[in-house]
């Protein structure tokens, strides 16, 4: 048994005793606090002993342990989940004088709990004992666990697809060549691990093949196929569940376009025997990338023209090796002979090589252990290519720190690879699901990121999709990385409680479904219409008294039980409102201050009371009523979505100086108001949905938005002219989204901003905003930002010198953008008259 199989549920008993603390502080739960430290202190020295093992794999020696430590460890998890959940089932009505014998059981059944591990870590000690006998000689840690000393950072430049120039080259002439107008499709061949999705997407991402075609659609079929999801995923489409209807839409969608689809791993010719229906040939030049490992499958697709890829050559593999390992830099001479070594015995295969180097990127460089790992990969030389792939695979994953294995197995096992894993969902379920280890001073959610971000720069995951920001938004997992996990979760009996996703409701099944007694997660279970009535002495609500996340709650009744659940991190669209907190706040029924509350979605109202309760809100999505009063948000606040659905009063609203992230719906927005939020130190992304704006011309403070990456100005009448002078303002604007008729103007200063990398707008914008941005993107390249790309209803607008009309002598003619020319007030002024009119008549 793997010591994984035992860290998991010692982290999960961590997690049980730490919320078990903390409703004991707010009188929720009989317990001896002191036998909770007692056995809170025998659990941490077994995770220590756990994580001190050296990564590779496990030691025969230390099997025992683990096996005794899972099973003492997952029968105190239930013996806890049990007694808490009897304590709320049976003595609701007992008061607090008359809980002595509730107290007393519990007293008696821990002694035992306590006993058993102290007994486990006996055994433990001594082990350590003559194991530093035996190694007289200290080590260095081989294994680096911090995720900035890896050469590959979250944020690399841009991508590489080494050994596979020529097949770039060649794709992406077939894919832009002007004298095919029918329809093609072309099969990408070779073998799990080869790079063709690596190759694909390369080219998929290509800027010029992003302006070639009108619409491009990336789709991953997999080995279980499922036409319906498919169709809803390419049509973002959830709600309709006819394949018929779905069908037709993505054939008129695509109808009359030049459109570019990629259907990656693909497994079985009915599958696209299934789409290609929906694919229209109107002769408009488009083309079907698929991609798979089957030679029959793609001669079944009857394309003349197929890009089969093979092994690397032995210089393009060490070039690849060196990449990821060193960042591009030459690798030093004395691990050069070892590392030529464990190249060649990699035989060229893409994924064997950059898995082999995210273990050693995160390594000391030491030859002692560059030969050891030569010698494992040495021993699959004889091996077939897919078994050599599969155990350098499963060396890598030996290798990985005890902390990271919870997760990788997390997401290989309960995710398919065909599936666009959101980046903020996974930790929110990592951190409810007890898998990584608090540690102290550090935020979780902060530890969570760090772990994931490990993981990719080991090459285990990899990066789907990032936002405007460059934060990670989507991360996914290869196929065979993904069975890896699923043999390993087999094998090890892993996440054998608490895990299962219930088929019936937990109240139907409470009797013999152990697990929910520890549910952490409303989603690990379905529920039924009938156990709705919260009187219900049995009703299964009240027994989440270990919950971490609520994912979605639309009902009242949950005002009287996830309120008093001071261990929760999460809430999520639960739609509920203020004004019931509000109300047991002035009876005195709630005294809980949620400590570790960090998301908190879909809430109607704020106030004083709220923000005291919850003073470590990170993530704020809230919506001020008519009746709101005595705003103030919580002081950690860093991304707030806010809605406001009254008229005055709201520009008195104070936000917090952490805040890095806002989207505001309102009524109407002044020009004071902008640039107050211009005046917030961390503001890196704005988003605004405005019906009016109160004045005509927006001109920020000089000194404001210096840090601001993003902005969105959407839908409704805003500002009608908007005025900078130069990079004086928005220093460090990246994006800039637009989406209103009413805006005529834009800044010509936008050209002199050279972070500036991309304007994207409707084309229902007035169009002097969409000249005035053609000639910014003219200017930008002029002065050497050949990065900068204009986007009008999401596609990209070609380049051509020609095609901008804008006189450029106009810099200083037509009006100054800092508004000093006197014709340039008394335009505002009458446009003012005119928009007081405007609001009069409305």
């Amino acid at each position: 048994m793997a010591a994984v199989a035992a860290y998991i549920p010692l982290l999960t008993l961590l997690q049980l005793l730490d919320t078990l603390k903390l409703r004991y502080k707010y009188k929720l739960n009989f317990i001896d606090p002191k036998q909770i430290d007692s056995l809170e202190e025998k659990v941490l020295y077994l995770v220590e002993f756990l994580e001190s093992r050296q990564p590779g794999p496990d030691d025969p020696k230390i099997k025992p342990f683990v096996v005794q430590i899972c099973d003492k460890v997952v029968s105190a998890c239930q013996f806890l989940g049990i007694h808490v959940v009897d304590q709320i089932r049976r003595a609701r009505d007992v008061k607090e004088d008359e809980g002595g014998k509730w107290l007393s059981a519990f007293r008696e059944d821990m002694i035992k709990v306590i006993g058993d591990l102290e007994s486990i870590r006996c055994k433990v000690t001594g082990f350590n004992l003559e194991s530093a006998t035996l190694n007289t000689v200290s080590e260095l840690p081989l294994i680096s666990t911090d995720p900035s000393s890896s050469n590959s950072t979250i944020k690399s430049g841009d991508p590489k697809v080494i050994g596979f120039e020529h097949h770039v080259s060649w794709l992406k002439n077939e894919l832009i060549a002007s004298h095919v107008k029918s329809r093609e499709v072309i099969p990408i061949v070779g073998m799990g691990g080869i790079g063709k999705t690596t190759l694909a997407r390369f080219v998929y991402e290509d800027p010029s093949i992003r302006r070639r075609f009108d619409k491009r659609y990336w789709v991953t079929i997999s080995q279980e196929y499922d036409l319906l999801r498919i169709l809803q995923g390419i049509l973002d489409n959830k709600k309709c569940d006819s394949i018929r209807d779905l069908g037709t839409s993505l054939s008129q969608s695509l109808k009359g376009f030049r459109y570019l689809i990629v259907l990656d791993d693909m497994w079985d010719l009915g599958a696209w025997e299934d789409l290609r229906q929906y694919f229209p040939e109107d002769n408009q030049g488009s083309r079907i990338i698929v991609t798979t490992r089957d030679k029959n499958l793609a001669d079944g697709l009857r394309s003349s023209k197929t890009c089969d890829v093979g092994f690397l050559s032995e210089e393009k593999s060490w070039e690849l090796f060196c990449d990821r390992v060193f960042g591009g830099m030459c690798c030093p001479s004395e691990l050069e002979t070892i590392g030529r070594q464990i190249v060649e015995n990699c035989r060229g295969l893409p994924l064997g090589i950059i898995t082999i180097a995210g273990l050693l990127s995160k390594s000391n460089k030491a030859c002692e252990y560059w030969s050891s790992v030569l010698k494992d990969v040495a021993a699959l030389v004889n091996l077939e290519d897919n078994e050599r792939c599969k155990n350098i695979l499963n060396r890598s994953y030996d290798c990985l720190p005890l902390h990271l294995k919870p997760l990788f197995l997390y997401v290989g096992g309960f995710y398919r690879e065909d599936v666009e894993i959101k980046m903020k969902d996974l930790m929110s379920e990592l951190v409810a699901f007890a898998l990584v280890r608090p540690i102290p001073g550090k935020p979780i959610q902060q530890v969570t990121e760090d772990y994931l971000i490990e993981l990719f720069q080991r090459n285990l995951i990899f990066i789907r999709d990032k936002d405007e920001l460059l934060e990670i938004r989507s991360l996914g997992i290869h196929d065979l990385l993904r069975d890896l996990c699923l043999k390993e979760i087999s094998d090890g009996k892993l996440f054998p409680r608490g895990f299962s996703k219930g088929d019936g409701c937990p109240k139907c099944i409470l009797s013999s479904q152990r697990s929910f007694y520890l549910a952490r997660d409303v989603s690990e279970f379905g529920f039924c219409g009938s156990c709705w009535d919260m009187s219900e002495e049995t009703s299964p609500y009240s027994l989440f008294w270990n919950i971490q996340t609520v994912p979605s709650w639309q009902r009242e009744s949950i005002y009287d039980i996830f309120w008093n659940s001071p261990q929760l991190m999460s809430m999520y669209n639960i739609e509920a409102e203020a004004k019931a907190f509000q109300k047991n706040v002035n009876e005195g029924k709630h005294h809980i201050i949620f400590e570790r509350l960090l998301h908190l979605r879909r809430i109607y109202g704020w106030n004083r009371e709220m923000s005291s309760a919850m003073p470590s809100v990170r993530y704020l999505s809230c919506c001020l009523l008519e009746d709101s009063s005595d705003v103030i948000f919580p002081p950690l606040l860093e991304c707030l979505d806010l809605e406001i659905r009254y008229d005055r009063g709201f520009e008195c609203l104070s936000y917090p100086q952490s805040l890095t992230y806002l989207m505001l719906r309102c009524h109407r927005i002044s020009c004071n108001q902008m640039n107050g939020f211009g005046m917030l130190p961390n503001l890196e992304a704005l988003i605004l949905y405005c019906d009016i704006g109160q004045d005509v011309v927006w001109k920020p403070n000089e000194d404001g938005f210096r840090r601001l990456k993003c902005l969105w100005i959407l839908e409704g009448n805003f500002f009608k002219y908007w005025r900078i002078g130069s990079d004086i303002h928005f220093p460090q604007l990246q994006t800039l989204y637009i989406d209103t008729l009413y805006l005529c103007e834009i800044p010509r200063g936008l050209k002199d901003i050279g972070s500036l990398c991309k304007i994207d707008m409707s084309s229902d914008c007035h169009k002097d905003v969409i000249s005035r941005a053609r000639w910014i993107r003219k200017q930008q390249r002029r002065l050497g930002n050949h990065q900068f790309c204009l986007f009008i209803d999401e596609k990209e607008e070609y380049y051509c010198e020609d095609d901008e009309e804008e006189d450029d002598g106009d810099d200083e003619g037509e009006y100054d953008d800092d508004g000093d020319d006197d014709d340039d007030d008394d335009v505002d002024r009458k446009d003012l008259n005119e928009g007081e009119d405007e609001d009069n008549l409305r």
